[in-house]
């Protein structure tokens, strides 16, 4: 635990800042342009209570010749205090733009990030772990900033003024008030280092919680279909009674640590004014300085308990911020080169040579010194037992991840020298669950090409055999679907993605499982839409059911990552003790029975 202590406190304090000002890069100049003008606003501010020093000391010697002069100042004391109410006005306005851009700027680039971040990343972390992490880290910032900019700002460059003043009225003021300033701090920071730990686990919990309702919830039919609503409400309740146990015990904590600092206030009061009473009464200092040295410190005392109220919350909000700078911060593992080739066509000829790869955390590997070809123009089928590499094979392809030995060629260049995103516009791929927006069966269609014309949204829904069922629909192109396409049956969100896949018109495509899961209907009009777009492309078709690859040009049985057999449908066939023959003929046997 004592680590654990330490290693927080090491993030909290000498990383917090850091981090905290790059994560608030685009603001920079403004916040500067903002403390100019607070400092300014501070400097003028004292003006206010030497005013009313001067009335005062006025007040206790007063004779009717000077009342023009008291005249004068209690309008100068009005005047200032109205120039000071315009100068709030403009910081004011200034912070509300900080902020309001921050929260705009920082979920913009949370987003930027997540969606450039690699299939790995994904596929480690919980969805709504990432979802929180952002809105929470953003949330906090956002009352930081509020916090900072409204007290933490003003109170220390008034402390700083006050401290200053105090030493020049009377050193002894000036002792009296940084005496206590130690000591208040000292209190705060071991409060602090107390309380870090347990912020590391509120937070923990928190990311806990939201993933678990986040998997309830994208998980509802299988919820619903065992039964298991008030399991899934007791598990939450079980994340949430942690989080509230742990939030009481670590601000009862704070609370108590408050009377010390609430101590250490009043007794800095107390000493300030009997000793302003003492020098009164020996006539060193005049009603009026007391009045003035007593409101100057009272406000430097009450903002220092403000400033530590704000490195509770600093503390309070390190942890977000830290996990949402270590979001912005995280590198994709799959990267991008600065300068890479970008194709104006492909061929579309893939060869994979002695590679190897490994999930992270997975000591068995997934391929093993594969070595194969792809040709252009030509169906190729990728087979073999469940965990064989088919669908690892096809995601290097992509380069969802790299090879950890070995080269994958793309046209006789290696794949890693294209540059990412212009490579992929000649991919597209049919997976077995295809993904499917919250939005109309148009725009589903259309993702792959935003700009295409409902002309071709139609001609590619034709081609994909899914015409058929959408001009049944309440709405035609023009229907919601739902959720992950909740309101479409298994085969009809397929022939979308295959419309989807169609309209991108790339030069590889990629067909992943996409009729394992079908009736013979659907799984009859996906294979007519297969054979429609086959032509001019290089085709890859990922399949357990060997009776829909029997066309293809070549087919290639995997087995534990390696390559086993490579061959035509006949070729293979005939070949007895080979896998494909006996896979085969398990499926003729489970047809049969």
């Amino acid at each position: 635990m004592q680590n654990k202590q330490a290693q927080v406190k090491q993030v909290s304090l000498k990383r917090f800042w850091v981090k905290l000002w790059a994560l608030l890069g685009p603001v920079q100049k403004k916040i500067k342009y903002f403390f100019a003008i607070i400092s300014f606003y501070e400097v003028i501010k004292i003006g206010s209570p030497y005013l009313l020093k001067l009335i005062i000391d006025l007040l206790t010697e007063f004779d009717m010749s000077r009342l023009t002069e008291l005249i004068y100042l209690v309008i100068a004391l009005f005047a200032v205090n109205q120039f000071l109410s315009v100068i709030n006005y403009f910081s004011d306005r200034k912070i509300f733009e900080i902020i309001l851009e921050v929260e705009k700027y920082l979920p913009l680039k949370a987003q930027e990030k997540m969606v450039h971040l690699g299939l790995a990343y994904h596929e480690k972390e919980n969805t709504g772990n990432k979802i929180v992490r952002i809105q929470r880290g953003v949330d906090k910032l956002d009352s930081l900033l509020g916090n900072f900019f409204w007290e933490v700002g003003p109170t220390s460059i008034q402390i700083i003024l006050t401290t200053i003043i105090l030493f020049i009225l009377d050193w002894r003021f000036g002792l009296t008030f940084i005496l206590f300033v130690p000591l208040f701090a000292i209190i705060t920071f071991k409060l602090n280092i107390k309380l870090a730990p347990m912020r590391l686990l509120r937070y923990d919990k928190y990311e806990e919680a939201s993933g678990q309702m986040a998997q309830s919830i994208i998980n509802i039919n299988t919820v619903k279909s065992f039964v298991q609503e008030k399991r899934e409400i007791r598990d939450y309740s079980a994340i949430t009674d942690e989080i509230k146990k742990s939030s009481l015990f670590e601000f009862f904590k704070m609370l108590r640590f408050n009377l010390g600092r609430n101590l250490i206030i009043d007794l800095g009061r107390v000493s300030l004014l009997l000793f302003g009473v003492f020098l009164v009464s020996e006539h060193r200092i005049t009603i009026g300085t007391l009045v003035f040295i007593y409101t100057i410190s009272e406000k430097a005392l009450l903002s220092l308990f403000r400033i530590s109220r704000l490195y509770d919350r600093i503390m309070e909000s390190s942890e977000a911020v830290e996990r949402l700078s270590e979001l912005t911060n995280t590198e994709p593992e799959v990267a991008n080169p600065g300068s890479g080739f970008k194709p104006e066509k492909l061929v579309g000829q893939l060869e994979f040579r002695d590679v190897d790869f490994a999930y992270d955390g997975n000591k068995t590997k997934a391929l093993r010194c594969v070595n194969l070809k792809i040709n252009s123009d030509c169906v190729t089928a990728l087979v073999g037992p469940s965990g064989g590499g088919k669908t690892t094979l096809a995601r290097m392809i992509y380069r969802h991840y790299d090879p950890q030995k070995g080269v994958i060629m793309l046209d006789d260049k290696n794949l890693m020298d294209y540059d990412l995103y212009s490579y992929r516009k000649f991919i597209a791929i049919v997976p077995q669950e295809v993904e499917i927006f919250n939005q109309s069966v148009c725009n589903n269609i259309a993702y792959a090409k935003p700009q295409a014309t409902i002309q071709e949204i139609e001609a590619a829904a034709k081609i994909a055999n899914a015409e058929e069922f959408i001009r049944h629909l309440p709405q035609k192109y023009e229907t919601l679907v739902g959720e992950r396409g909740v309101k479409l049956s298994g085969g009809q969100r397929q022939r979308v993605g295959i419309a989807r896949a169609i309209l991108a018109n790339p030069r590889i495509l990629i067909f992943d499982e996409a009729t394992s899961n079908l009736d013979s209907y659907s799984e009859k009009l996906i294979q007519e839409a297969i054979e429609k777009i086959r032509k001019g492309r290089t085709m890859i078709i990922i399949a357990h059911r060997l009776s829909t690859i029997k066309r293809a040009d070549k087919i290639i049985v995997l087995e534990n990552g390696k390559v086993v057999e490579q061959g035509s449908h006949f070729e293979l066939a005939k070949n007895s003790g080979g896998l494909y023959a006996k896979l085969l003929n398990l499926q003729k046997l489970g047809d049969v029975l």
